[in-house]
């Protein structure tokens, strides 16, 4: 039903805004949860009565290399009405956590320093001394950002544990809806439909790499290309809860309901040991192990690989690349875990990374900076950050329906101007800025989310901060980084499982032990207290 729904929007679809999934982080979709404050981001200030004097504050951030950040006349329009020039560092997207280390290591820090995660890394920076902590009575005076803002979000942002202090404003991002998107075309020239469980995706991967559904009269095509073993929730829910490498799921274990570290779920070896069947058999893009961030979409979008990780609605925003994306391709839940009734889609408190704010900046600057980033969580910022100039990148933009609607010519500079990286909040009120770039193609997507929501067991991944298990890695960096080496190599072939759990039960599980048991003893604590 939702095909011939969805080819009805054909002819009205200009440009839908690409959404992303992310991964760990990152993902982007609606979110259903309401923000803790009594009132909404879209009731709350915009520039009126803010300082607008000029400044200069620098930022480090990563964004795609199309943005165009001279001459962008977004940030022209964002310094006229604040003030506020935005002197931007923008190192490429796909090294920029190693840029960021060198920059904060070097002590030349910007004013605000993008974190894409939360992770020992940013712990590092606080403890440190190189970034400020909120004052989160403070705070309060700020109410774009105490509206748009939730306390589970917040507390992602904590260092030391529950009871630390805050160190960065986590950018509101919607929530996740982890899907795949398929190239349903191949999967109707192969005479089969979406594969439900691992069983029958086995199966469907055969045929992909056999039987030549992209027409080239070659055995090139694959299954999928992950960027990581650990990236496509799709695929992972069906076996354990997902979680970082060397952190866990802050889920129990789905089969026995005890918390574990993921090399211990009853579902990890199960796990590898179907990508290791799927690399052998040369069902899986034989160089995912090579593998870049997005690298994944790009082979997608180039039908070298019939799926990719994503999130729910995705096939929307492929239409300025591919003009009958809403016929080709389809998004689809994860696969069923055996013995579910429904396939599972974990989510956590909606952040994208966060800001951090150099511990070197006077209290008259942090005060320009916390008003700069609160304005743009109200409607009147997250408009432009992510939607831009009305005239110059859009015809009309319905906040409220998160409908724009551009012309041909808007459309197709758009990208160089706008882009959700930039933006100091990629969701207001829990929704990204567009669902469509129309009203019709804005309510179809609604309805693709509405009928993925009833389709899932939503599973709420609690926000508990445990250092000793979530800084581990960073304190012991080469036995962590021989269990990654060592986990691809058994995946690929390269050794036995006995070999790998050799290491396991030798170096790896002997070294954790201690973060194990701290982080068992605390969940257990809190499943106690949260029965």
């Amino acid at each position: 039903m939702k095909k011939r729904i969805l080819s009805l929007a054909l002819a009205t679809v200009m440009l839908v805004t690409m959404f992303t999934a992310c991964s760990s982080a990152s993902g982007s979709t609606p979110a259903v949860s309401t923000p803790a404050s009594s009132g909404s981001a879209s009731e709350s200030t915009s520039s009126g009565g803010m300082d607008t004097s000029p400044i200069t504050i620098s930022v480090m951030n990563r964004v795609p290399a199309e943005y165009i950040i001279e001459n962008n006349h977004v940030l022209d329009e964002i310094e006229r009405i604040t003030g506020v020039h935005l002197e931007i560092t923008a190192p490429p997207i796909a090294n920029y956590n190693d840029r960021l280390q060198l920059a904060m290591a070097s002590g030349d820090i910007p004013d605000i320093i993008y974190t894409w995660e939360f992770d020992a890394n940013y712990e590092k920076f606080a403890n440190d001394g190189m970034i400020q902590p909120l004052d989160m009575e403070k705070m309060k005076q700020y109410p774009n950002l105490m509206a748009n803002l939730n306390e589970d979000q917040w507390n992602r942002a904590r260092v030391g544990g529950m009871e630390g202090d805050i160190y960065a404003i986590p950018r509101a991002n919607a929530q996740s809806r982890w899907a795949v998107i398929v190239n349903d075309t191949w999967l109707e020239k192969l005479g089969v439909t979406m594969p439900t469980t691992p069983d029958e995706l086995y199966e469907v991967a055969k045929l992909i790499a056999t039987e030549d559904p992209d027409g080239n009269g070659k055995n090139d095509t694959f299954l999928y290309s992950p960027t990581g073993l650990w990236s496509d929730c799709w695929l992972v829910f069906a076996f354990l809860p997902f979680s970082l490498q060397h952190v866990p799921a802050y889920l129990p274990d789905p089969v026995d309901g005890e918390y574990k570290i993921k090399e211990k779920m009853t579902g990890y070896f199960p796990y590898l040991d179907f990508v290791r069947k799927l690399y052998a058999e040369g069902l899986m893009d034989p160089e995912w192990f090579t593998n870049n961030y997005y690298d994944d979409r790009t082979k997608f979008e180039q039908e070298r690989v019939g799926f990719c990780h994503n999130g729910s609605g995705s096939e929307v925003g492929y239409v300025k690349t591919f003009p009958d994306a809403l016929e080709r391709f389809s998004t689809y839940p994860a696969l069923l875990m055996e013995g579910a009734e429904k396939p599972r889609n974990e989510i956590a408190a909606s952040t994208w990374g966060g800001w951090m704010i150099n511990a070197d900046v006077d209290e008259a600057k942090l005060d320009r900076i916390l008003a700069f980033i609160d304005w743009a969580n109200s409607p009147e910022g997250f408009t432009l950050f992510n939607v831009g100039v009305e005239g110059e990148d859009y015809t009309s933009y319905d906040i409220e329906n998160r409908s724009v609607v551009r012309t041909d010519e808007q459309t197709d500079h758009v990208t160089n101007y706008i882009s959700g990286y930039m933006s100091f909040a990629s969701a207001l009120d829990g929704l990204p800025a567009t669902l469509g770039s129309t009203p019709e193609l804005a309510e179809i997507t609604k309805q693709i989310y509405d009928e993925y929501d009833a389709a899932v067991d939503t599973i709420q991944i609690p926000v508990v901060k445990i250092p000793e298990i979530d800084n581990w890695a960073a304190e012991n960096p080469d036995i962590a980084s021989k269990k990654e080496e060592l986990e691809v190599s058994y995946v690929c072939g390269k050794i036995s499982r006995e070999e790998y759990e050799d290491f396991l039960t030798n170096t790896y599980f002997p070294s954790i032990e201690e973060a194990e048991k701290i982080y068992i003893e605390t969940m257990n604590a809190y499943a106690a207290a949260n029965s």
